[in-house]
């Protein structure tokens, strides 16, 4: 079977037939009825938009790093970041300690690995050392008719079936069939049919085999996976690493549902970067912050606004602003995190209402400092940016500024100290900061 090419683009751009170089691999190529189904899917739920010309196909991609994989053409969609710093921050921002984070030799085609194949071989690698050290048994309650007693008798169904040859008992088996490792099972199962490298897709779906194939078969899905994530205690903690992985390769991971037979299987996996780089900035400012400051994360308040008529019976209108920053019990400001490239891409008016909101929604000292945190990849230098909301009609400041959060160099610890608010600098010592880099 002949492969498609494959088209590499980068984060927060569009490729076109006219595009310089890459451009040439979208000149008349066509979608079948199955990619559009797999776009169209796509389109709900993440920032991929691919357009169909009289010329060929337009790709525009916003916060989202990944492959999509179409019939005619495989898409690549590349991060800013260096790929073993983003594995660093997917490491840091979901507590994952242990995630191996670079390999210098594997035994797969290619050294270096796309993000999705970098996530299936921590996740191959964190399911081996499960393996390793023990599946977890639980014991399950049965109920079944046994030759011999074992457990409790069921005395009342006994006396109403005297003639049988079989006793019904009620006992507790140890068995690694549970839910635990059903989810981690049909975890490996969804990440070996998204995987890009051929070796790790076997690897994955032999390891599943292997280590499960007794066990029941049940599908993935979101709901079951939360539950079973939610309910770690002391003994099943070492499942941690694992099911997280599993569970950011089910959050991107979408599988073609109709497809030719003997085709290859059309699939995606888009990370989404805002979720990835709010979750890493709410740790490292909660744990970089000088001591006397407290760093509040998704701040939920419905008090804003109140209807004065709602004939429609309409929810309250709440915000939620990404940081809310305090020293004792005064907020000193506000913070939202976008991951955009701000040298491209100037504050939205959609962005600065936003953000003035959040400003005159706190009582702050004025002018209410308001940060919009966005990132800066290794070598970008940070354009100073402010603006001031100060309506002559109005009593109320906001100064709004963008922040360049300098991620390779925090991620790889070339750089140790970093703290987002000059106004803080005054308050206290920023505390020295250290790589990030995550242990084997």
């Amino acid at each position: 079977m002949t492969l498609p090419p494959v088209l590499h683009v980068r984060e927060w751009s569009t490729t076109t037939p006219r595009t310089p170089g890459v451009g040439a691999l979208l000149r008349d190529v066509r979608l079948s009825a199955a990619d559009r189904e797999l776009i169209a899917e796509l389109e709900g739920r993440a920032s991929l938009r691919v357009t169909e010309l009289l010329s060929g196909l337009s790709v525009s991609v916003g916060p989202h790093v990944g492959t999509v994989n179409l019939s005619s053409i495989r898409l690549v969609i590349l991060p800013k970041l260096r790929l073993d710093n983003l594995m660093r921050m997917v490491a840091y921002a979901f507590d994952l300690s242990d995630l191996l984070v670079t390999e210098t030799r594997t035994t797969y085609e290619s050294a270096e690995h796309g993000l999705i194949d970098l996530l299936g071989i921590s996740l191959l690698r964190a399911v081996e050392r499960i393996v390793r050290g023990g599946l977890l048994p639980k014991y399950q309650s049965r109920n079944e008719d046994l030759a011999t007693p074992r457990g409790r008798l069921d005395l009342p169904h006994i006396a109403t079936h005297p003639r049988r040859a079989t006793l019904r008992c009620t006992y507790d088996d140890l068995t690694i069939d549970h839910e635990l490792n059903q989810v981690l099972a049909a975890g490996l199962r969804l990440s070996a049919s998204v995987m890009e490298s051929r070796d790790l897709r076997l690897d994955l779906a032999r390891a599943a085999d292997r280590f499960f194939g007794d066990l029941e078969r049940r599908a993935l899905s979101a709901d079951w996976l939360e539950a079973i994530r939610s309910g770690f205690d002391r003994r099943s903690s070492h499942y941690r690493t694992a099911l997280t992985l599993v569970a950011l390769i089910h959050h991107g991971a979408r599988l073609g549902q109709h497809v030719e037979a003997g085709s290859m299987p059309l699939s995606s996996f888009m990370l989404n970067m805002n979720m990835v780089f709010e979750r890493f900035l709410g740790r490292y400012l909660s744990e970089r912050s000088p001591d006397d400051v407290l760093i509040g994360m998704q701040d939920v308040r419905s008090d804003v606004f109140s209807y004065l008529e709602n004939a429609g019976g309409w929810k309250q209108p709440t915000i939620r602003p990404d940081f809310v920053i305090r020293r004792g019990k005064q907020v000193v400001a506000v913070a939202d995190a976008k991951y955009k490239n701000r040298h491209e891409n100037p504050p939205s008016s959609a962005e600065l209402y936003q953000l003035t909101t959040y400003g005159l929604a706190y009582s702050m000292p004025e002018p209410r400092e308001v940060l919009l945190l966005h990132p800066l990849a290794r070598g970008e230098f940070e354009r100073a940016t402010t603006l001031l909301f100060a309506p002559s009609a109005a009593a109320q400041q906001v100064r709004i500024r963008l922040v360049g959060v300098p991620v390779d160099d925090l991620l790889d610890g070339t750089l140790k100290r970093w703290w987002p608010l000059d106004i803080l600098r005054s308050m206290a010592a920023v505390p020295s900061g250290v790589g990030f880099r995550a242990s084997r």
